[in-house]
């Protein structure tokens, strides 16, 4: 599958983006509802459904990673391949700033 050099570029902090608009406005909504009060085993319900999100978003960064780095294996211009690796660079930063964004789901006081 062909995707534009250029659209990999970009993907990865516009799903980080995203995210941000989404884990908080979920957070924000499960804290007017009391969602941090429902008990799903050993942890409320919103952590649960923050975790999930986390580990969705993760799993897209990581997946675009993995695209725009095996892109290098196929035969390109130049051009192309510095663009694949530049967006590589680009979706390993945004799982950085995944992680360090929003791995406070996983520990922070929800509310």
């Amino acid at each position: 599958m062909k995707v534009s050099p250029f659209l990999l570029l970009l993907t990865g902090f516009v799903i980080w983006s995203g995210a941000f608009l989404l884990l908080y406005g979920v957070q924000a909504t499960g804290c007017h509802l009391g969602w941090h009060q429902i008990d799903v085993g050993p942890i409320s319900a919103l952590r649960l459904l923050l975790a999930m999100m986390l580990v969705i978003v993760l799993v897209l960064i990581g997946g675009l990673h993995w695209f725009a780095t095996r892109a290098l294996t196929e035969p390109q211009t130049d051009e192309v391949r510095l663009l694949h690796k530049i967006a590589g660079m680009l979706q390993a930063a945004a799982l950085v700033a995944t992680l360090i964004t929003y791995g406070g789901v996983m520990w922070l006081t929800l509310c």
